[in-house]
């Protein structure tokens, strides 16, 4: 199955639409280590923080699940007891890309619900630089970062605030200097370009669903989006990963804006990490409009594939997401550049980007 499909199929709308129609009255979760991306104790930890829904969706979206549990993996032994199977054998089939077994658990789980619910505000904001277009100047190019982050939760080496500098400021920041740079500069493209801050990502993409679904502009003429979520400028931009480049014709528009900066252009290369459907490009993606999502690039092997996973082992959902930690300048200006580029030649080309033919999200655009 393709990596961008499986994401798909895994989120967790698809996964809880599917088991509420199964007749499930909630879901236990066993963390496959191989695609952790944070340690256990941190993922523990986040059980202390409440959840958030939009308010015409307080349900989950549809999906009326009671119950959600994480179970440690090197205690889901203990769950599966007496149902002769193990938790090694199930890891090794998925890593394998093997059908998983299906069984009854001898276990019962029993859960009593406390439930406290109350509300808050929070706001996605937004900007446009008017195309000069007459007809095209009414079509939007999305460019979008997320501005909340965790907050504070459960101290870490008696840290408890977690700032996410990289998750996602370094993403707000570009498209501060990305608008600035535009502005200064006195382009003028075709189409409109359409800045967006959004609220709730770490909550379920909760600020870009409502602008997708409740958009300021005619949600037909949003042609594209490019989306700005922790591109990681650890080190020198030689190679960028592109999340969802064979799934549109953004994906040549990206290739020939890095081929011009004497960069690599890399598809996807941790799949089953599901990143495609993580962030805010999902919410317009599930709306029909064409969208890419960025990483800084690596070759396996090297110090920076060391430095990509170690920052998420390290740093990733933690309070070491501080402006301490070492950061490219250079790189990100650089990154910065290339995704102006990438916009303008969006912006002025004679045709809105489109889905590929093959490509599985093109559904949501008919």
């Amino acid at each position: 199955m393709p990596g961008p499909l499986k994401a798909h199929y895994q989120s967790g709308d698809e996964r809880r639409k599917a088991l509420a129609k199964a007749g499930a009255v909630g879901m236990a979760t066993i963390p496959n280590p191989k695609t952790a991306e944070v340690p256990w104790s941190r993922t523990a930890a986040s059980r202390f923080m409440p959840r958030m829904f939009l308010r015409d969706q307080e349900d989950g979206g549809g999906a009326k699940l009671k119950v959600a549990l994480v179970i440690r993996p090197e205690a889901a032994d203990k769950f599966l007891g007496g149902s002769g199977h193990t938790v090694k054998e199930i890891f090794e089939a998925a890593n394998a890309d093997k059908t998983l077994p299906h069984f009854p658990l001898a276990a019962k789980i029993r859960v009593k619900n406390s439930v406290k619910k109350w509300q808050v505000t929070s706001e996605n904001l937004a900007g446009v630089l008017r195309g000069s277009d007459a007809t095209l100047g009414k079509e939007y190019v999305v460019i979008s970062a997320h501005l909340d982050h965790i907050g504070v939760g459960e101290p870490v080496n008696g840290d408890k605030i977690y700032n996410g500098a990289m998750d996602d400021a370094s993403g707000i920041a570009s498209l501060i200097e990305i608008a600035r740079a535009m502005k200064e500069s006195g382009a003028r493209p075709k189409r409109s370009i359409l800045f967006l801050a959004v609220t709730g990502e770490e909550k379920g993409l909760l600020g870009s669903r409502y602008f997708a679904e409740h958009p300021t502009v005619d949600a037909k003429s949003m042609v594209a989006d490019l989306n700005m979520d922790m591109f990681l400028p650890l080190f020198a931009l030689k190679y960028l990963e592109v999340q969802g480049l064979g799934e549109s014709t953004l994906g040549e528009d990206i290739r020939a804006v890095c081929e011009a900066a004497g960069v690599q252009v890399q598809a996807d290369k941790q799949p089953d990490h599901n990143r495609f459907i993580r962030s805010d490009q999902y919410s317009f993606i599930r709306k029909g409009v064409p969208a890419l999502a960025f990483k800084f690039g690596w070759l396996p092997g090297t110090p920076e594939e060391k430095a990509f996973n170690d920052w998420y082992k390290e740093r990733y959902h933690g309070p070491a997401d501080d402006v301490n930690q070492p950061v490219d300048a250079a790189a990100a200006a650089q990154f910065n550049a290339i995704l102006e580029k990438l916009a303008l030649r969006v912006a002025d080309a004679a045709q809105r980007p489109q889905w590929k033919a093959d490509s599985f999200f093109r559904r949501f655009a008919q």
